[in-house]
């Protein structure tokens, strides 16, 4: 019988200590202090209507994508409020200040997030943040609405991380 050439024995050692490596590992990243998360509907204090109705989506969308928690009223609520939505005109030059070519739209969020039927406080009026660049070429409304659901994306994704970070 022949032996089994070098680069063979080496690559399965190779394969299996990778193999062996990977098998501990758990997508998400480690255990959230909870197992289900209620998300209360969503607070608006602007002046920016339907806003609150695209972030309780993405919420629920983040949230329920995360396989280590389910959605559902037991171990956690998390409380959301969207507290500032502003949009700031910007120029390139200072004889241009009444003309804007570009706005940073900045959408600002708290977040209170409790456990053990809001006994323990795991977060409390946490700031969220989120901003693009908007340079409108047509409808200066509809391209501003659509940066909605890119910034609140933003926000959801720092939300859940720290919702779901190890306590």
């Amino acid at each position: 019988m022949k032996p089994f050439p070098k680069w063979l024995s080496l690559f399965l050692g190779l394969a299996s200590l990778f193999l062996a490596g990977c098998a501990a590992y758990q997508w998400g990243g480690p255990k959230p202090a909870f197992h289900s998360i209620e998300i209360a509907t969503v607070k608006n204090s602007t002046s920016r209507p339907g806003t609150h109705a695209v972030l309780q989506q993405k919420l629920i969308e983040f949230f329920a994508a995360d396989p280590r928690v389910k959605i559902g009223t037991g171990d956690a609520k998390l409380e959301t409020e969207i507290i500032e939505y502003s949009r700031a005109g910007q120029t390139t030059s200072s004889t241009d200040s009444y003309t804007y070519t570009s706005f940073r739209i900045t959408i600002k969020v708290q977040c209170t997030l409790t456990t053990n039927e809001g006994k323990k406080v795991l977060f409390k009026n946490r700031p969220f943040s989120a901003s693009a660049t908007l340079q409108p070429i047509g409808d200066s409304a509809a391209e501003e609405r659509s940066l909605g659901p890119t910034l609140f994306a933003d926000i959801v994704s720092q939300i859940r991380q720290a919702s779901t970070t190890a306590w």
